[in-house]
């Protein structure tokens, strides 16, 4: 150590008779910077912080344990990472309640702003899905999870709910807003607007269902349109049913499976 005039108005610092680095600081030889202030080993002085920097050991950004402000411009600390920065990185947040220091996502987002639930990337983490600025495990009625997107993708139209993209993908189907209404196929994943022959339109679940086996075609399971044989028995139609006699006042004509009135 070097000194002038008095033994505290210090030139140069070196170590103290406990063997401790000292660092000069206002022509005093000190064991501790003060806060601003870095312990520079080289030449034993206490080097100032970057301006943003409450407490450093070095110069520059990527120093910092604690960060403050410039002016009016306002610096964060990294999570475990000793920078300070005007922006926090991906995965962390600005949070007004805890100042100059960025805050964790949630685990759910990759990216997040405002609170730790509020996600703004598009992609979520493994097994999250990205469905209005939150990052769910379940993807809502209507959407389904796109595993390679992370994110929750509309159903088509007409499906209301679905696994996968296109009217093939379906486990519940819907109307469209111009009326038309769409109709879950009989042991299918599939929406139409048509059921097969042999089923019927049930307008409360939009699915299709099996018509009465005598009925070629139906409106509903008691009301058929029209008939068929079942297990080599003829079935006519008469009244919006299929029987085997008609009406002694009708006969039953084979060929379209229906009664007719017999001739006066």
């Amino acid at each position: 150590m070097t000194c002038v005039t008095t033994s505290r108005n210090c030139l140069s610092c070196g170590f103290s008779q406990y063997g401790f680095n000292l660092f000069l600081f206002s022509n005093q030889c000190l064991q501790t910077c003060p806060n601003k202030f870095w312990p520079n080993t080289n030449s034993n002085t206490c080097d100032a912080c970057h301006q943003a920097c409450l407490l450093c050991t070095g110069l520059s950004l990527n120093s910092c344990s604690s960060c403050g402000n410039i002016s009016s411009t306002i610096y964060y600390k990294y999570i475990k990472v000793n920078t300070c920065s005007t922006t926090c990185p991906p995965g962390e947040y600005i949070s007004l309640s805890n100042p100059n220091f960025c805050q964790p996502c949630s685990i759910n987002c990759l990216t997040c702003s405002g609170t730790a639930e509020n996600c703004t990337s598009s992609t979520c983490s493994a097994n999250y899905f990205f469905f209005n600025n939150s990052c769910l495990t379940t993807c809502p009625d209507n959407y389904y999870a796109d595993i390679a997107l992370r994110q929750c993708i509309q159903c088509t139209a007409g499906c209301q709910s679905c696994f996968s993209s296109g009217l093939n993908s379906c486990t519940k189907c819907s109307s469209l807003g111009d009326g038309t209404s769409y109709f879950l196929q009989i042991n299918q994943t599939t929406c139409s607007p048509l059921c097969n022959p042999g089923e019927y339109q049930f307008s409360l679940t939009f699915q299709c269902v099996a018509c009465n086996p005598v009925c070629a075609t139906c409106t509903s399971y008691t009301v058929c349109q029209s008939c068929q044989s079942l297990n080599g028995v003829a079935y006519y139609l008469d009244l919006n049913s299929c029987i085997i006699k008609c009406p002694s006042t009708k006969f039953g004509q084979l060929s379209n499976f229906i009664c007719l009135a017999c001739p006066s």
